[in-house]
């Protein structure tokens, strides 16, 4: 089963360090995982719309405006892809924070707007085998010079990490593509 600690553990097997058995012991190793995982774990989540980390569901209105329509940005979204009207019409959009409700909304012509946006996976068995290779790769490449001071290392795992976000984005297109019927794959929250 893929935890927190096998991720962190297969960064380090990249970097040619010894595992750990926790993220707290008090080891400069430790540290540096609690300080990358999650920042960088999100950077890749947001690389890709991940079959495992799509979200379609209807926006909260917030307030219309003479214009547009106004909508609270989902507490869960890292990023948001699209948003559109049922049928499946996208529509124009921006991001931005109102000062008179102190959140972060969407703005939008769309009257019952719908967005699909990747959301931020926390439970790492949720995650597919592909993204996780990735993820641990990205995490070594963020953490090589800091562990281990080798430039030219970092170097040659970014390069195996872009290769191998190449392979996972492939994957799961078509994973997606497969199990939807010919339409995007997705978690559809009511």
């Amino acid at each position: 089963m893929i935890s927190k600690i096998t991720i962190c553990n297969l960064a380090l097997a990249q970097l040619g360090q010894a595992p750990i058995s926790s993220l707290r012991q008090e080891d400069e190793k430790a540290r540096r995982l609690n300080l990358f995982y999650e920042p960088v774990r999100d950077e890749v989540l947001r690389t890709h719309n991940w079959g495992f980390a799509t979200v379609r569901e209807p926006l909260a209105l917030v307030e219309r405006q003479e214009n547009c329509f106004l909508y609270k940005y989902p507490l869960e979204a890292l990023f948001i892809r699209r948003v559109y009207q049922e049928p499946y019409r996208h529509t124009p959009f921006r991001e931005l924070f109102h000062p008179k409700y102190r959140i972060r909304v969407v703005e939008s012509d769309c009257p019952q707007a719908r967005a699909e946006y990747t959301r931020r996976v926390e439970d790492e068995t949720q995650f597919d085998a592909a993204f996780v290779k990735s993820f641990s790769l990205a995490l070594a490449a963020d953490l090589a010079v800091s562990l281990t001071g080798d430039n030219a290392l970092a170097a040659q795992i970014l390069q195996k990490y872009t290769l191998s976000l190449d392979e996972a984005r492939r994957s799961n297109m078509t994973e997606n593509f497969a199990q939807s019927g010919q339409t995007d794959a997705f978690t559809e929250v009511r």
